[in-house]
């Protein structure tokens, strides 16, 4: 009568011990839905490198996608997005899942284990322009002046996007006001994977910003 007792808790064990191991590799496969969620508020500085992001469009036009180091990013936030082409358009969705290359086509040479997260918008704008700046958490309702969207994610002047070309890429960059008149206050970089005829102006982005804010990917 005992032994039997003894083979069936051996057998529970082993069983959990099986499970407890599934559970760490689904968590080192990119599973973060155990960890503490991050959010952002308006609570103190905005943070620009933990808060904007260059982004890819899917060929559905219903999401788009973007890299980012923090892995734990809270799903449903809200994010703002801005197609920095011209003229400029605006756009409000909501974050979803962080997966392997979700986006089609994918962006030019990506790494083979690179995981970005997914927006979704709505399809309302057949004219959007350029590519997609992501502003993630909650800011205030954008605002089109003319052919060029502001955000006003700090105080002072509402901030500006501009995009331009490097040598095989586009810098996109946020102002606080008119750009290149005005404090850089971010820059990201998208890799095209082609020579283009250069357009940016000196001092408008760092050579080494592609591998901040989610660039160069």
């Amino acid at each position: 009568m005992i032994r039997p007792r003894k083979r069936l808790s051996s057998s529970l064990t082993l069983g959990l011990l099986f499970v407890l191991a599934c559970k760490g590799d689904s968590r080192s496969n990119g599973d973060t839905s155990s960890a503490a969620s991050v959010t952002f508020s308006n609570d103190g500085p905005f943070d620009y490198d933990a808060r904007v992001f260059v982004a890819d469009e899917d060929s559905s036009g219903l999401f788009l996608c973007f890299a980012a180091k923090e892995t734990a990013l809270a799903p449903d936030m809200p994010v703002t997005v801005v197609f920095a082409g011209f003229p400029q358009h605006s756009t409000v969705g909501r974050l979803s899942t962080r997966r392997r290359m979700p986006c089609f086509p994918p962006s030019p040479m990506p790494p083979l284990d690179s995981m970005q997260y997914v927006v979704q918008i709505p399809r309302d704008t057949l004219d959007r322009i350029g590519i997609p700046i992501v502003v993630l958490g909650p800011v205030s309702s954008p605002k089109q002046v003319g052919d060029t969207v502001t955000l006003a994610l700090e105080r002072g002047k509402p901030i500006r996007f501009r995009v331009c070309a490097g040598t095989e890429g586009l810098n996109a960059s946020a102002w606080a006001g008119i750009p290149l008149a005005s404090p850089l206050k971010w820059h990201g970089y998208y890799y095209l994977g082609y020579d283009v005829d250069p357009s940016c102006k000196e001092g408008e982005y760092a050579p080494d910003s592609s591998a901040k804010n989610g660039g160069g990917r």
